[in-house]
């Protein structure tokens, strides 16, 4: 049975990303018109949205939300993580652009000092996106049950 549940149905299509795209340009609700000279496709907003909505994820931009910026073990201590478990995060979040990564080297040692900022493409994707839909989930969450339970 879990073998039969595990396989994947082929007679079934999964459109793709573009094609899902192109379905919802019918709708008003979904239709998403990106720029021609857009820097990301809608792939990479997908991803983004997919990373920043991970707990750790949303953890890490909202401490970077609240102070300019944070170390690696800062993040750890804050987080009460191993930074060793942090860095997986911590790339994803810099792969889709939603922090970067600097190094002061004037820390007065010989080590510089690498630190996280959000990136105003993070602080959008935490404050209009994840944020605003939540707010507005909450909000309606009380019709959306009624509507499912009936």
């Amino acid at each position: 049975m879990a073998d039969e549940l595990n396989k994947q149905d082929d007679s079934v299509d999964t459109p793709s990303t573009d094609d899902a795209f192109e379905l919802a340009k019918g709708d008003p609700n979904l239709d998403i018109e990106l720029p021609e000279e857009s820097l990301f496709t809608l792939d990479n907003y997908l991803e983004m949205y997919n990373v920043a909505s991970t707990k750790p994820g949303f953890t890490i931009l909202t401490l970077l939300q609240t102070e300019e910026h944070l170390s690696t073990s800062e993040l750890s201590q804050a987080l009460d993580r191993e930074s060793n478990k942090l860095h997986y995060h911590l790339r994803k979040l810099k792969d889709t652009a939603l922090i970067r990564n600097r190094r002061d080297p004037n820390t007065g040692t010989e080590d510089e000092y690498s630190y996280y900022m959000l990136t105003d493409i993070g602080h959008t994707v935490l404050t209009h996106g994840i944020k605003t839909g939540v707010e507005k989930l909450a909000a309606e969450e009380h019709e959306i049950q009624e509507q499912y339970s009936k």
